[in-house]
């Protein structure tokens, strides 16, 4: 049985004025200036977090208060949806799906993750979905890949790839000793990937959709 782990925000859906106008809600609420929309565009990916705390440096207390604001404008404010799939992807999640191979999610969104596939109408496509969750200390990709091998009891290795479009994504297959797929239509970019060293590196669905279909 082969397992695909993709990523979701840059890899399957483009989220990126929802996040952005989320940052950009939350940012005055918290006394930082807004950063310009090149540097939000980095900010997709990482955990809310590790952005507040890590890179804008909060406090604890004060990162808490930002990542509840950005979930106010994300979760109940529509920004979720402020979000589109990449061109072709229905039609390469229905290819896999109707090979036989079983897809999954491992993703740094938070509990907006099913409602997103939901909306799209691709939950039915995914066995394991494995997203940020703060309170059960899954929060990194290295541990939702781990989660979702245990859960399919995904032993041979040769048989497991991860899509992302960060160099967390790749990193964390590496980790795992798994093959890897970087994507540069998302929001890391070519450099940071080629760094990274993934197993292939695809430029648009089109060729994700090939190389997949080495497998």
């Amino acid at each position: 049985m082969q397992h695909i782990i993709f990523d979701l925000d840059g890899t399957i859906s483009n989220p990126e004025i929802g996040i952005l106008n989320g940052y950009k809600y939350t940012f005055p609420k918290v006394d930082l200036p807004t950063p310009t929309d090149a540097i939000l565009r980095t900010l997709i990916g990482p955990p809310l977090r590790i952005v507040f705390e890590k890179m804008y440096g909060l406090s604890s207390e004060q990162a808490e208060f930002a990542i509840k604001t950005y979930r106010v404008y994300y979760n109940e404010l529509g920004g979720a949806y402020e979000n589109e799939l990449y061109n072709g992807m229905i039609e390469l999640l229905h290819a896999l799906h109707r090979q036989g191979k079983k897809l999954h999610i491992a993703t740094h969104k938070g509990a907006m993750t099913e409602q997103i596939l939901q909306h799209f109408q691709i939950r039915n496509y995914f066995s394991q979905i494995q997203h940020y969750k703060e309170e059960k200390n899954i929060t990194t990709k290295e541990k939702m890949i781990e989660l979702i091998m245990q859960a399919e009891d995904a032993t041979n290795k040769d048989n497991i790839v991860m899509i992302g479009d960060r160099n967390t994504d790749i990193e964390a297959a590496h980790y795992h000793q798994i093959k890897s797929i970087g994507v540069s239509y998302g929001f890391g970019s070519k450099d940071e990937l080629e760094r990274i060293q993934p197993s292939f590196l695809v430029h648009n669905v089109a060729e994700l959709h090939s190389v997949l279909h080495q497998f």
